[in-house]
């Protein structure tokens, strides 16, 4: 899973980073995958155990994998520590993932893998803390919805780019009071099976000491078939362009949602795309950041987020805000002329070499820290492919060839499925 939505710092640096080996992990017993990163300098351990199922993969009942998420975490406190909450939540779900972090002083490697195995067992928890729980996630749930609006104006916009609430678009709101415990057990049988795992263990441990961990906690897990990423086969009619309009006293201001469906099937999974994706959408930004905010007084925001599923797929959804007075229609179709004039005049030699900069400096300040390595590494690892270190990163960055640049760049702007959402501001 690729999913933007930060900004790059530039700074004047040499693109080298140095490389944080990722090595596989070969006698794995059950799991998809395992792989350990040593890194010397930092006095701690990392184990991120990666259910590759997330809130995409929800069968009946939309935050079922956001509600277990809570349950497992807890469960395995209490399984290993005798107590759930004993810890704060080190648990996230993504659109494609669960992830589960237990980090530590080298010399806490046991306990850090006994709580991480633990995830996978049946969750077992007092009955009055499962209905406290299910009361926060929805509580959680109904924040961010009142906080952050573009997330249903998000699911709107893709439940017509799909024509289904199911999968890529769900139906969040209206499914949190059905969350219960059946569910997410039959979740948890289905997703939560070892061919459906991956584990990285990073930090001051070596290949022979992480080996004999994973072999230790997952070496009685069985080997199968994950569950079918269905979703992945969902793509819209390429001719299809869809408007609807809406109103809503969540909104602060107008606003336009644009979702953009692209099928980049000239590659097999998104890593083949890493370089010229993350330049490109640097580019992208830049541009229409340019165009619409900075010679332009008929917006008051734009920001454009984009999520790459492992096949390549891709969505490109722009959150637009007009200047009052300017109509929905008019504010659309200055947009669009933009977009489809992105490449006028074409990308310079200059500007993909800003990017690349940026990009370079994103991997080398990840490389120094601890969170945004971890993140760094549990980007694609979500989808089950090869964990990518910030320095492999950095090397894709400047391999990547100024042609592939503008063939992505091309493939982007170039008409495709689109859903359109006009949601005015209700008094």
């Amino acid at each position: 899973m690729i999913r933007i939505l930060f900004a790059f710092l530039l700074f004047s640096l040499p693109l080298n980073v140095t490389a944080q080996e990722v090595i596989p992990l070969d006698d794995i017993s059950g799991l998809h995958s395992a792989y350990v990163v040593p890194r010397d300098k930092f006095n701690r351990v990392d184990v991120q155990l990666i259910v590759l199922s997330g809130s995409y993969d929800d069968d009946e009942i939309s935050g079922t994998a956001h509600f277990l998420e809570h349950l497992a975490a807890f469960s395995a406190d209490t399984y290993v520590l005798r107590e759930p909450r004993a810890r704060d939540l080190f648990a996230k779900t993504s659109s494609v993932a669960t992830i589960y972090t237990n980090s530590g002083a080298p010399e806490d490697i046991d306990r850090l893998m006994k709580l991480s195995r633990a995830v996978l067992y049946t969750p077992k928890l007092p009955q009055d803390f499962l209905e406290s729980e299910i009361k926060i996630v929805e509580r959680e749930t109904f924040l961010r919805e009142r906080q952050y609006p573009i997330r249903f104006l998000r699911r709107i916009a893709l439940q017509n780019l799909y024509g289904s609430k199911r999968g890529r678009a769900n139906n969040m709101i209206e499914d949190v009071p059905r969350l219960n415990l059946q569910t997410a057990l039959d979740f948890h049988k289905k997703h939560y099976a070892a061919p459906n795992v991956s584990v990285i263990i990073s930090g001051k441990i070596n290949k022979e000491t992480a080996a004999a961990k994973i072999k230790e906690y997952f070496g009685d897990t069985e080997k199968g078939t994950p569950p079918e990423k269905w979703w992945l086969n969902e793509k819209p009619d390429p001719t299809l362009r869809k408007l609807q309009r809406i109103s809503s006293n969540r909104l602060q201001d107008d606003m336009i949602v644009f979702s953009k469906f692209v099928d980049l099937d000239w590659v097999d999974t998104s890593i083949d795309l890493q370089g010229e994706f993350f330049i490109g959408v640097t580019i992208f930004q830049a541009r229409i950041r340019e165009a619409l905010m900075f010679n332009s007084f008929d917006f008051q925001s734009i920001g454009t987020d984009f999520f790459m599923a492992k096949n390549g797929d891709t969505e490109m959804t722009t959150f637009i805000e007009p200047m009052p007075g300017v109509s929905f229609e008019d504010a659309l179709t200055k947009f669009e002329v933009t977009v489809e004039t992105l490449l006028d005049p074409p990308i310079t030699a200059e500007e993909i070499d800003t990017a690349r900069k940026r990009n370079a400096a994103h991997a080398k300040g990840a490389a120094r820290g601890s969170q945004d390595f971890l993140r760094f590494l549990e980007n694609v690892a979500s989808d089950g492919l090869t964990p990518i270190s910030p320095g492999t990163y950095a090397k894709l960055i400047e391999e990547t060839t100024d042609a592939e640049v503008i063939k992505f760049m091309e493939k982007l702007i170039a008409p495709s499925a689109t859903s359109i959402l006009f949601a005015a501001q209700e008094d």
